[in-house]
């Protein structure tokens, strides 16, 4: 896993310090080889110091993703110089531990501070939030912080007892920084699960210690013996700094961290991969906007009916409410239907152009119907449909929303209007000069939800933006529209998992840490072949957070969160919902289709 584990310390003298951390190192020449690519001059390249290094067997440890000397000296100048017991590891003259994984090519580094100055930034910055402001209730457990540009944070802080401390403990926290939001969020259960046996054993051992040292003396009793203003004043200075090692009381404590976040980074990365899946072709869910649309395009058609009335459309429509155009012109009709199609993905538009008769929106969501045509009380009355009409401009009368008898010689007269009454325009300058008789109005609309979804707006800013040429838009749109098909196959697969996530264990490997018989006993060498690695169980990231046990109102919590953890991991909001489930409906409703005529 690409990421930085680190630990912190607020000590009594410095602050927030960074004193412990754990990178890994990737040969960029392994990616090279599978892409076919000539290795750059700089990652061949060894300078004599490098090379002297090497005879002297110092360097030879570090095995893959080695970096410049110059990169680690100019790392080195950035951290402080000025450092106690408490909040130092190593000291200047040490490195650290080196693990190599040779299967993955990988050399993990552990040291005081992060070998690159960018990334001490980072963990600098990090180390402060996590030992001040981002903590969680209680100030003992995990919480999440970040942004894409200082980087995502898992912090979990927690206390080890010690005598000499004010308050009698220190804090601490272990954090785990990466690039990576989603799969930091993904990693969350595995990554606090281990977090948390790590600080349960620093806690066991330096209660121990604690108290061990109390039954020798009340420390406790002593401070409180201390009552005069000089006493106090010296009593201030009291609190010592101890290390680590001192306070768990075991000198190779560095050592097991380093094999712990060691086994950590590389475990983490195995269980979760990211793999290249072809799906299938673009073409099969979206419409193709190369060339306009029976006329008009969508541009076209936003300057016709102008923001509101466009908005008020473009938002029913994502949501599955139907829409009905009506006008005594089947050709401009046809067009302002036509040309709305890219908005929405293959199986989600299904149109009738030209109708002699309402169709419900089982049957079609987007529908055009003669001004003659009424529609029926009932489907009014459930006000989830959207009416606009084109009414010319010499009428003076209103457009009837309300439903009327239709009889034969009704509909045999509106068949006869559509048939030759009206002279169509053919062309889209006829059709745009001919709009101009007509007043668009939005005569009958359902209650819509507060907020529309997400994707409404980015489709008014492209539609509305005359820089863009028709051919640029297409692109746009098929992008996002693409975007939000991604966002729909995940609502429906974990929908469908959610009912199959019950005590199905994953797989993950545990640590194995070998010695080396010609390298020193404080390094440890990873091995990572796949018959060592034992399993353990992992929860799974969306797993049903309610128990048969649970009341109703509990239940129904426990669904609300599994729904917001959901949305956010699509990059969602709640307003978003109405759109998910209605492309997910018929996403499904296709498949079926195609596998019953399969």
């Amino acid at each position: 896993m690409n990421a930085i584990v680190s630990i912190c310390h607020f000590c009594e003298l410095h602050g927030p310090s960074v004193v412990f951390c754990t990178q890994a190192f990737r040969d960029l020449l392994g990616f090279n080889v599978i892409a076919d690519i000539e290795t750059s001059p700089l990652e061949n390249t060894r300078t004599g110091e490098d090379e002297e290094q090497t005879k002297d067997g110092k360097s030879d440890l570090w095995k893959y993703g080695r970096i410049h000397q110059d990169i680690v000296a100019q790392a080195r100048n950035e951290t402080p110089n000025e450092t106690c017991v408490a909040c130092r590891s190593f000291p200047h003259n040490k490195p650290g531990y080196i693990s190599n994984d040779d299967s993955a090519r990988v050399s993990y580094i552990s040291s005081q501070y992060p070998l690159q100055t960018e990334l001490y930034i980072l963990v600098r910055q990090a180390c402060i939030r996590s030992l001040s402001c981002e903590v969680c209730p209680g100030k003992e457990g995990p919480i999440y912080f970040g942004d894409e540009a200082r980087g995502h944070v898992l912090s979990y802080t927690f206390f080890l007892r010690d005598v000499q401390a004010r308050g009698f403990h220190r804090w601490y926290s272990i954090m785990v920084l990466m690039k990576d939001k989603m799969l930091l969020l993904n990693s969350w259960p595995f990554i606090v699960k281990h977090l948390k046996q790590i600080i349960n054993n620093l806690q066991d051992s330096a209660s121990k210690i604690y108290e061990t040292e109390e039954s020798v003396v009340n420390h406790r009793a002593l401070r409180s013996a201390a009552v005069k203003m000089d006493n106090l004043r010296k009593q201030r200075v009291a609190g010592q700094p101890r290390s680590l090692c001192e306070m768990v009381g075991e000198e190779g404590v560095w050592q097991h961290l380093h094999s712990s976040f060691t086994w950590l980074l590389k475990a983490s990365g195995l269980r979760l991969q990211e793999r290249l899946v072809e799906g299938p072709p673009i073409s099969s869910f979206m419409a193709d906007c190369s060339d306009e649309c029976g006329g008009l395009n969508i541009q076209q058609s936003y300057n016709i009916l102008g923001s509101t009335i466009f908005h008020h459309l473009v938002h029913h429509l994502l949501i599955g409410r139907q829409v009905i155009l009506r006008g005594n012109s089947d050709v401009i009709i046809s067009a302002l239907i036509k040309s709305i199609q890219p908005l929405l993905p293959k199986h989600c538009y299904r149109a009738i152009h030209f109708s002699p008769h309402y169709v419900d929106c089982a049957s079609c969501n987007v529908l055009g119907l003669h001004s003659l045509v009424s529609i029926p009380q009932n489907i009014m009355a459930m006000k989830n449909l959207c009416v606009i009409d084109l009414i010319p401009k010499g009428e003076t009368g209103e457009v009837s929303s309300k439903a009327t008898p239709r009889t034969s010689s009704n509909l045999l007269s509106t068949q006869e209007v559509i048939k030759g009454d009206y002279q169509d325009p053919k062309d889209v300058q006829n059709i745009k000069d001919s709009i101009k008789n007509y007043t668009i109005k939005l005569t009958q609309e359902g209650p819509l939800p507060a907020r529309p979804p997400q994707i409404l707006s980015r489709i008014e800013s492209a539609v509305s933006n005359p820089t863009l040429t028709y051919s640029t838009l297409c692109v746009y749109l098929s992008t996002i529209i693409y975007e939000w098909i991604n966002k729909v196959k995940v609502w429906i697969h974990v929908q469908n998992a959610k009912k199959m996530l019950h005590g199905c264990p994953e797989r993950v490997p545990s640590p194995s840490t070998l010695q080396t018989s010609n390298r020193s006993s404080s390094i440890p060498i990873i091995q990572s072949s796949s018959h060592s690695l034992a399993h353990s169980p992992v929860m799974s990231t969306f797993r049903s957070m309610s128990p048969g046990g649970l009341g109703e109102r509990q239940q129904e919590i426990a669904h609300q969160d599994e729904k917001h953890h959901l949305l956010a991991a699509i990059g969602s909001t709640e307003w978003d919902v109405p759109l998910l489930e209605f492309w997910a409906k018929n996403f499904c409703q296709d498949s079926s289709q195609e596998m019953i005529l399969q």
